[in-house]
């Protein structure tokens, strides 16, 4: 471990970005776990079939690990906090990176994400969402990754108090509350003190709680005072708040959480925002547990070019008898359609998102051929 005390991960700048693969084509990808110069893809032949050597799953939680004690220590103040800014920065980066190179992969990590402080792993996973929506607004990439930033530290001014709140199911004491409603302008303090000047990063992390029609805190600011990431965040942090469990409740199923969260965002956004959460993430993103037409049980894998009819990882049989390995579905096909999401506990034991998403993946037709629209832009 570096003087630092933040960079267990292997975290540095990479010298140059690996190339994104191209559709339709067999190519590999950057194979590093640890950043360093990737190697150069070969070729593309365009085939029926794509190789990806990415290991999204593994670089994430080697993230998680670096990002906790950076958090920590913004949130502490003292000499650590410029250091662990620097982590934040790196973090951010390689996020966006591999939202780039394997979209499913992120997006499942909302509803997979595991272990740690609960801080950190709403971090990430509301991180991540932002940049899918963002992207698909057309927002630039240095600003959306100034926003990812401002995801990953938006709640330092409660660092501790998320982690008790996390396991507190009833009405919050006087003390927490004004904790909850303090933090956004105590997150900004401790920020600046720790060397960020970002404006737009600064900015979103002291409005994520504001609303376009004034009715959030702590400022109670909305309209044109308002900028469009914040409110974007607002939104994408509360759905993962939502789809993510607790220590006293299983998190809701994704449908039914955007339904609710559409159903009560009202005048608090524009509606572009919340029309953004829809395309990002959808009512079955990677990650959902789900029951077939045919009463298997499993888990939406990949997206495909319908958003209706994703692939499958099949876990158990319609008599409720597990699969050895999984077997994988298309949705497409009337036997196999996609009958309603389940509770995560349905599943019995949930498959590791290691193994789901592994480095070296051959696609059958069809498989991850999403939509240009349905991609981040911009990379």
């Amino acid at each position: 471990m570096s003087s630092s005390g933040f960079r267990s991960a292997g975290l540095a700048a990479p010298r140059t970005p690996p190339p994104r693969p191209a559709p339709q084509a067999t190519r590999e990808a950057s194979s590093h776990i640890g950043w360093g110069t990737p190697q150069p893809a070969g070729p593309a032949t365009f085939t029926a079939l794509r190789v990806t050597r990415v290991r999204p799953w593994t670089r994430l939680l080697a993230l998680r690990g670096a990002l906790e004690p950076a958090l920590a220590a913004i949130a502490s103040g003292g000499a650590q906090a410029c250091a662990a800014v620097g982590v934040v920065h790196e973090v951010g980066a390689e996020l966006q990176r591999l939202c780039a190179l394997d979209p499913d992969a992120m997006l499942a990590v909302p509803l997979l994400l595991e272990g740690g402080h609960c801080a950190t792993r709403h971090a990430i996973a509301s991180a991540v969402v932002l940049e899918f929506m963002l992207a698909r607004h057309g927002t630039e990439r240095v600003v959306r990754r100034s926003a990812v930033r401002a995801a990953l530290t938006m709640n330092v001014g409660m660092h501790a108090l998320q982690q008790a709140l996390y396991a507190h199911a009833g009405p919050l004491t006087p003390g927490q509350r004004a904790g909850v409603l303090e933090h956004p302008s105590v997150g900004t303090a401790r920020l600046r003190d720790a060397g960020v000047d970002d404006a737009c990063w600064l900015a979103v992390v002291a409005q994520h709680h504001e609303h376009a029609d004034g009715s959030g805190y702590p400022r109670h600011i909305g309209g044109t005072a308002l900028c469009f990431e914040a409110q974007a965040l607002m939104i994408a942090e509360r759905w993962c708040a939502m789809v993510a469990p607790r220590a006293y409740r299983s998190g809701a199923p994704p449908d039914r959480a955007l339904d609710w969260l559409l159903a009560r965002l009202g005048g608090q956004a524009a509606p572009r925002a919340g029309a953004l959460l829809v395309e990002a993430v959808g009512p079955t993103p990677p990650g959902t547990p789900v029951r077939l037409a045919d009463g298997e049980l499993g888990m939406v894998w990949r997206r495909t070019a319908q958003p209706s009819e994703p692939l499958v990882w099949v876990l158990r049989t319609a008599d409720g008898l597990p699969i050895d390995g999984g077997a994988r579905r298309a949705s497409s096909d009337p036997r196999h359609r996609i009958a309603g999401c389940e509770p995560r506990e349905a599943l019995g034991a949930v498959p590791d998102p290691v193994a789901m998403w592994e480095a070296s993946e051959m696609s059958a037709p069809g498989l991850n051929r999403v939509p240009a629209a349905a991609q981040p832009a911009a990379y």
